[in-house]
């Protein structure tokens, strides 16, 4: 298998092996899954990409929302943001750690949800900052969401994506979200998994 296409996004070799191997995942498995997310939820829930979220947290305030102003996040119910602790302008692959924030309209409040403890929590805060200008909302809440912790030095990817999946198939649409959920850990074969469906949705 030499490259997996999805929309503009192309898995190679090594992208591939992220997900069969024990393994930091890369930027474009976490994008890839992320899209597909946004397609099953069309007009609902937005994951917005690793990249655009890196560019969210490194761009200066009153240039956001003529950079970014165009993803319209207002509209939806739920916006899912991948973080990471890198601060390179270009790449997310001098960062040590992937966790998740998530938007839920219906309380006007964000969550950071973390598998490895608080970890992210002042890339997360950086974040939600943002996330607050290109939502418009200055008063937007912030909390910390319960969730699995991971019991290895890299499987946080992982652990995102299936975040990211519990959180919208579980969503009903006008409703409060269960804080008091705890986020479940992936399963052990959720890798193997992960790689079976998208290569059901993608363009070999």
């Amino acid at each position: 298998m030499s490259t997996i296409s999805y929309g503009d996004i192309v898995l190679y070799p090594h992208d591939i092996a992220s997900l069969r191997n024990p393994e930091f995942l890369t930027d474009n498995v976490i994008s890839l899954c992320l899209e597909v997310i946004n397609e099953r939820h069309p007009g609902r829930i937005y994951a917005i990409s690793p990249s655009v979220v890196q560019l969210m947290k490194l761009t200066p305030g009153p240039q956001l929302i003529e950079i970014l102003g165009s993803l319209d996040l207002p509209q939806f119910d739920v916006v899912l943001c991948p973080v990471n602790d890198s601060n390179s302008a270009t790449s997310q692959i001098s960062g040590q750690h992937w966790s998740l924030l998530c938007y839920i309209k219906k309380e006007r409040i964000v969550y950071h949800i973390d598998s490895v403890s608080s970890f992210n929590a002042e890339p997360a805060a950086d974040i939600a900052k943002q996330l607050s200008v290109l939502l418009n909302m200055s008063n937007l809440k912030s909390k910390s969401l319960r969730c699995a912790q991971q019991n290895n030095g890299y499987d946080c990817g992982v652990f995102v994506i299936y975040f990211c999946e519990q959180i919208s198939k579980s969503y009903v649409p006008g409703t409060l979200f269960d804080s008091g959920v705890v986020l479940r850990s992936p399963p052990k074969n959720f890798r193997s998994d992960l790689l079976e469906d998208i290569l059901k949705v993608a363009k070999k």
